[in-house]
């Protein structure tokens, strides 16, 4: 049973290969474009000796395994195709005591070969340092035959096909049907916690639509209402629904079997049998009222705009009083997860009377100047530490001082950290509570006017 993945190696070629060449390396590489994700480093890190028993397995495919960096700029400069993907990393891993390392090894090779073989420069490698024996791959991006970049050959479909012929073939077992897509643990966390996401607004969100809905046409006018637009096409094999504001959309069959296709029709077709169905639907509505954070108060002041925003978030309504999520404005939802931030931020702002940009990037520049003034005085502070001259009293002294400047630098750059993203953000606040008062004024308008109709007929 073999499991593969590839990733993106962006940097230039150098560092990768020195990265994986480097035998103190014991972990899977994590890679950013200005630090290890490189070339060399990959190299280094697939050929490492530590790993594959002094090289024993190491395994070029048209290029040198010991100068696989040059062969690959080779082949680059040769189409003149030095910049963008520099290489492609990737691995296959099996379970534990599942083959030997010679059979590891050829499965690797014939893997690339199948995958890459005939248009790319490939090194394969087999590392023996975990109970699962696990293959790495290192191909480079650019075709040595055509110059053409790496396209379908890096698409996952592929290879897993490709993966499973081999393991059948070498009478190993393979995974009938593979689970993808599976919750990041991160919003599995979120959700037990209870915190919005993107996945359970829009849970939320349909359940709503089809409590109240008894034909499809009705649902897809409560999903608007609701801030999702939708594609639920008879000919689509999944329907999608994407919030208002995103440009992602979200197959339904993902959420969960309560919302496939003919699960959703099927509910639907259930309300009309319920006798106390309530027709009666709401979408967004805005909260009510409060003086105390009306849009008009907003203009021309940082503080009274993070208020209002933090006000439309619902951060000051108590438990009983709060809107369900799925209910807010759909430019707010995305915000959900951010509300203890803005809160900070709206307190940073009344605590030191901050009004304007001006007076919060001052503000900002102060507390840079303290940072510096505090560095210097706790670099002196641990100097003296240092001396061996001092008494035990003394030296507590300055522990505690030191400590007490810690906690001051901690605080500052807390205040500095929230000051640039007040600087970051408050514009795009700014649209966005323009575009809610607009869309407030739509949805009275247009209430006032259902009203007049609704009193014409009586």
């Amino acid at each position: 049973m073999a499991v593969t993945k590839l990733w993106v190696v962006n940097d230039n070629l150098g560092r990768v290969i020195d990265y994986a060449k480097n035998p103190t390396k014991t972990h899977k590489p994590k890679y950013s474009k200005e630090d290890i994700q490189s070339l060399r480093d990959v190299l280094a890190y697939a050929t490492d000796e530590e790993k594959t028993d002094k090289e024993l397995y190491v395994t070029g495919i048209h290029c040198d395994k010991h100068n696989a960096r040059a062969d690959f700029i080779r082949v680059k400069k040769q189409f003149q195709k030095t910049d963008g993907v520099q290489a492609y990393h990737g691995y296959m891993s099996f379970a534990p005591d599942e083959l030997t390392p010679d059979e590891c090894h050829q499965i690797g090779i014939e893997f690339a070969q199948r995958m890459w073989g005939d248009k790319f420069q490939v090194v394969v490698t087999t590392h023996l340092n975990t109970k699962s024996l696990h293959n790495h791959f290192v191909v480079n991006s650019v075709s040595f035959v055509d110059g053409k970049r790496l396209h379908n050959e890096k698409a996952w479909f592929i290879f897993r096909r490709v993966a499973d012929d081999i393991c059948k073939e070498h009478g190993l077992g393979i995974i009938e049907k593979p689970e993808t897509h599976i919750d990041s643990r991160f919003l599995q966390e979120c959700d037990k916690k209870n915190m919005p996401t993107r996945y359970n607004l829009a849970k939320a969100a349909i359940d709503d639509a089809i409590a109240h809905s008894r034909t499809m046409g009705e649902f897809q006018r409560n999903l608007i209402k609701l801030g999702y637009y939708y594609d639920l096409s008879k000919n689509r094999k999944y329907w999608t629904i994407r919030p208002m504001g995103s440009k992602k959309s979200i197959r339904l069959y993902r959420l969960g079997e309560e919302y496939t296709n003919k699960r959703i029709q099927k509910r639907i077709e259930e309300n009309t049998l319920k006798r106390n169905f309530q027709r009666n639907f709401q979408g967004y509505s805005p909260p009510p009222y409060n003086p105390h954070y009306d849009i008009r108060r907003v203009k021309g002041s940082l503080y009274n705009l993070y208020l209002y925003y933090c006000y439309r978030l619902g951060c000051f309504d108590k438990p009983e009083q709060k809107q369900p999520p799925h209910k807010l404005h759909y430019l707010i939802r995305q915000d959900l997860m951010k509300v203890e931030k803005y809160s900070q931020e709206a307190r940073l702002l009344g605590k030191h009377h901050i009004d304007t940009t001006e007076q919060l990037l001052s503000f900002k520049e102060s507390c840079e100047k303290e940072t510096d003034a505090l560095i210097e005085e706790r670099k002196h502070l641990r100097n003296q530490e240092r001396h061996k001259d001092i008494s035990e009293s003394e030296r507590s002294e300055i522990k505690s001082k030191i400590a007490s400047i810690s906690k001051k630098l901690k605080e500052l750059r807390t205040d500095i950290s929230l000051c640039e993203d007040i600087v970051e953000r408050s514009q795009e606040i700014e649209r966005r509570t323009e575009q809610i008062r607009k869309d407030d004024e739509k949805l009275k308008t247009k209430e006032v006017r259902s009203h007049e109709q609704f009193q014409r007929r009586r």
